[in-house]
């Protein structure tokens, strides 16, 4: 089959390598649509023997699970697989596979995987986010999208951050106060986080309270 892998010059070339093997608890997906992070990115640059980028794909189950997990054969599905899935098919383990809505194209469904999972990791560290107040710096990436969105859904004050104001359009549209700079976020806040460093998640001018990290 056709895949991407790396050139060994930071970039990826399109080649042909050996079919998936899929183990019990995984699936062979047909890839209707992958969506580049920025962390791959970075590993080709370095790539290690044998890997090939790609961990967000949405597509149609070509074999179910062997050990009878996951969506049947035919089931349109949104994964998460370990790596490889800049390619025409891969294998993806049940637990990171999910069956697709009809309505959700698979474009739109590829985007969610990883930066939509780091969301969800990043608020569940803050604890109940229902009337408190939320600074998110760097909040026009695909992560931070993610963030502002969920946070506002829990009932949270979100101020997000973003460099124009056509970057924070959307976030705005989210129920977001945006502005262009940390220094120009009023009063203080419960939370603070940086969707792009999350490692280096740390309290701005907050009171007391949790920090996503």
């Amino acid at each position: 089959m056709q895949a991407f892998r790396p050139d060994g010059a930071g970039s990826v070339v399109l080649d042909g390598v050996d079919e998936p093997q899929p183990d019990p608890g995984e699936a062979l997906i047909e890839v209707s649509a992958y969506s580049v992070n920025r962390g791959e990115t970075l590993l080709l640059e370095r790539p290690r023997p044998g890997w090939r980028p790609g961990k967000d794909v949405a597509g149609r189950v070509l074999q179910a699970a062997a050990n009878g997990s996951g969506p049947p054969v035919g089931a349109r599905a949104v994964g998460h697989p370990p790596m490889g899935g800049w390619a025409e098919r891969v294998a993806v383990p049940t637990t990171a596979l999910v069956a697709l809505p009809d309505h959700l194209p698979a474009t739109t469904a590829a985007a969610l995987p990883l930066a939509g999972l780091t969301a969800v990791r990043l608020l569940r560290a803050c604890g109940s986010l229902l009337g408190r107040r939320v600074l998110i710096t760097a909040a026009s990436g695909g992560v931070g999208h993610y963030v502002t969105e969920l946070a506002v859904a829990a009932g949270a004050d979100v101020t997000a951050v973003a460099a124009s104001s056509s970057r924070g359009a959307r976030l705005a549209e989210f129920g977001a106060t945006v502005v262009a700079d940390p220094a120009d976020a009023p009063g203080r806040y419960d939370v603070a986080s940086s969707p792009s460093a999350v490692a280096g998640s740390r309290p701005l001018g907050a009171r007391p309270g949790r920090t996503a990290s």
